[in-house]
């Protein structure tokens, strides 16, 4: 399942529903599916204002409709910064609860996604050319900094198929597990 605003999760989603020949379901079809049905649920949405978008409903719906257990529940999100091992926690922390931390209750992978003004809406797009700008004077802040600063004036998109090769390996190995 996958909530997409400007395409790029709906990118990775695709590519990992291919790889794993799995059903594919957009986030506004949440309501019509039980999650209990499936012996693998993998949900992922970008990120905004360092929270994975839709998720807070997805938890209600898991725990409302007897869903997957969660540790067959995998969790990706994408954004616009690079991956870096110091960076790519930051969505799950203001995602999920503390509790959920502390028990590692999500296998949770994060994926470079890029910019894209197009999709977005009048609010989200001011938003974003008001960070574009503010953006700028933290270039000097290491490499990916700077990178973020080049590429979201214009946008860009640094999707990668590849990217998903841990995630596809470790449902492969949920699914296995599930079906033994």
């Amino acid at each position: 399942m996958y909530n997409s605003v400007t395409g790029f999760s709906q990118t990775y989603a695709t590519w990992i529903a291919e790889e794993l020949q799995a059903q594919l379901l957009p986030f506004d079809e949440l309501d019509s599916v039980n999650l209990a049905d499936y012996d693998v649920v993998i949900y992922g949405a970008g990120v905004r204002m360092s929270k994975i978008r839709g998720f807070h409903t997805f938890r209600k719906k898991l725990a409302t409709t007897d869903g997957a257990p969660a540790e067959n529940v995998i969790v990706w999100a994408n954004g616009g910064t690079p991956q870096h091992p110091d960076r790519d926690w930051k969505a799950a922390a203001g995602t999920f609860t503390r509790r959920e931390l502390a028990r590692g209750a999500y296998k949770y992978f994060y994926f470079e996604g890029g910019i894209r003004y197009e999709g977005l809406n009048k609010p989200e797009y001011l938003l974003l050319k008001t960070f574009a700008k503010r953006v700028q004077k933290y270039r000097d802040r290491g490499e990916w900094a700077a990178q973020v600063a080049d590429g979201i004036v214009e946008g860009y998109d640094h999707t990668s198929r590849e990217a998903i090769r841990p995630l596809v390996e470790y449902a492969r190995q949920l699914q296995t597990a599930t079906k033994a």
